[in-house]
């Protein structure tokens, strides 16, 4: 029987993991952040138009998801830690392919939502540019 050396490519690479999930957490704070921000933007131009009522509504059921995912993945960062806290250090825990999908549901959830903040984003200022500028019309997303 031999032992083998351990493997210390695979621990720095977990250590970069979890400071790359540690990372994420501070990622959804900003994105919680954007999200306050667009309702403040909502409030300021919520009434201005009886026109824009459709588009507000629009905005504000894209900003309620987006919040609701944020909730599901600031939770769900912290599991991820402590699921990833076993396979570092000395009493290494033996991976399988739990591990590959735990990490790519919240890395893809935590992609997908900045994308739809940056879209909800470039949506909203081309509607308050369109309000600011006194044209009322209705933006289509």
């Amino acid at each position: 029987m031999s032992n083998l050396p351990p493997d210390t490519e695979l621990e720095t690479e977990l250590q970069e993991l979890y400071i790359l999930a540690r990372h994420w957490q501070d990622d959804i704070s900003f994105l919680a952040d954007e999200a306050r921000f667009f309702r403040n933007i909502l409030l300021k131009y919520d009434a201005t138009a009886v026109e824009s009522i459709e588009s507000v509504t629009n905005f504000r059921q894209k900003i309620e998801g987006q919040e609701s995912q944020l909730v599901t993945l600031r939770s769900a960062v912290p599991e991820f830690l402590a699921f990833l806290e076993p396979y570092i250090g000395d009493n290494k825990k033996a991976m399988d392919l739990t591990f590959l999908e735990r990490y790519n549901d919240l890395q893809n959830g935590l992609t997908a939502l900045f994308a739809g903040i940056k879209k909800t984003k470039k949506e909203l200022f081309a509607y308050a540019e369109t309000v600011m500028a006194g044209n009322l019309t209705t933006v289509q997303s």
